[in-house]
Formats: structure tokens, sequence, C-alpha cells
């Protein structure tokens, strides 16, 4: 027998949607330090983070599809972001490697702070409100990165919810 909570719990849906709404909001802020677009940002993420890979691995690590991930990458290495090679295990593979001048940027745009955001999302609560909700997503994400990689979704996140290099790209 199924049993609904009171729904001053949250349920499922309501969690995915506060993901979908916090992504949202994280892309944004970082969309604002950028001329990158969301998945751009996100691929170049996936690349500064665990290094080289291939377009498929990028593909597996941020969930988007393999095409897309490659028109991405294609056109991120058109714009120099990002230098093509072969892969050292595999040449008849290429990988993809952020460029040295796009790790600044990617660095940048991701370690913005989140405070700022949060609060302009969050415009009805008091300064002490946000500030508790700022306290228990830090609690959150640092409860989550104890946690073992959730590869389900397709995507395999590494210790503060960043994805984690596939086993032939870490040392």
């Amino acid at each position: 027998m199924y049993v609904t909570s009171p729904k001053s719990s949250l349920d499922l849906a309501d969690l995915h949607h506060l993901g979908r709404r916090l992504t949202a909001a994280a892309i944004s802020a970082m969309k604002d330090a950028s001329d990158l677009g969301p998945t751009e940002l996100l691929v170049l993420e996936c690349l500064y983070d665990a290094g080289p890979q291939s377009v498929g691995v990028i593909a597996q690590r941020t969930g988007f599809a393999q095409s897309r991930v490659s028109t991405v990458v294609a056109s991120l290495h058109k714009r120099g972001l990002v230098e093509l090679g072969a892969d050292p295990a595999d040449r008849r593979r290429t990988v993809a490697t952020i460029a040295d001048h796009a790790r600044i940027q990617a660095r940048e745009a991701r370690n913005r702070d989140a405070e700022p955001t949060l609060r302009q999302m969050l415009p009805a609560l008091t300064d002490t409100e946000v500030d508790a909700v700022i306290a228990a997503l830090k609690a959150l994400n640092n409860a989550l990165g104890d946690a073992p990689p959730d590869t389900s979704s397709g995507t395999n996140l590494q210790p503060g919810g960043r994805p984690q290099a596939p086993a032939e790209h870490r040392s």
C-alpha cells in the first residue's frame, strides 16, 4: 500500500524541480561571467575537471547527446578554447583538451560566489532565512560528497558534485 506523505515534505517531483531551478540559476550566473552558452560552459567544466576526454566520454558524463557534444567541441575548437589530439592510449581516437587560456575562463565562471544568485532567487526570505538556506545547501553538498557516485543518470559525480574522470583519465 502506497502512503502519501504530508504536503510539508519534499516529494521526488519537487526535488527534481528544485534541482532544475538551481541548475538553471547556476548556469545563468556562469553565463553572465562568460560569452559562452550553457552547454559550452558545461563541456569546458567537464574538460577542466577531468582532463582530456573523447566526445563519447564527455557526452556520457554531461548527459548531453553525443551529436550535441560533438558540435559544441567543434565550435570550441574553432574558437581556440579546446585543442584536439590523438588519444595516447588509442591513437585512432580523438580527445579534446581544454586550452590553457580557456581554463582561466572556466575557472572564473564556475568559482563565482553563489550567494548573490541565491539571494536574488529568494527575495521573499529575510537575510537570516537566506543564510540558513545557503548553510543547508553547503551541508547537503558536503554530505553528497561523501556518498558513493551515482552512475544511474549517465553521469559519474565525484565528491563535491563534480563529474569524475573515467578510470583511463585518472592518475
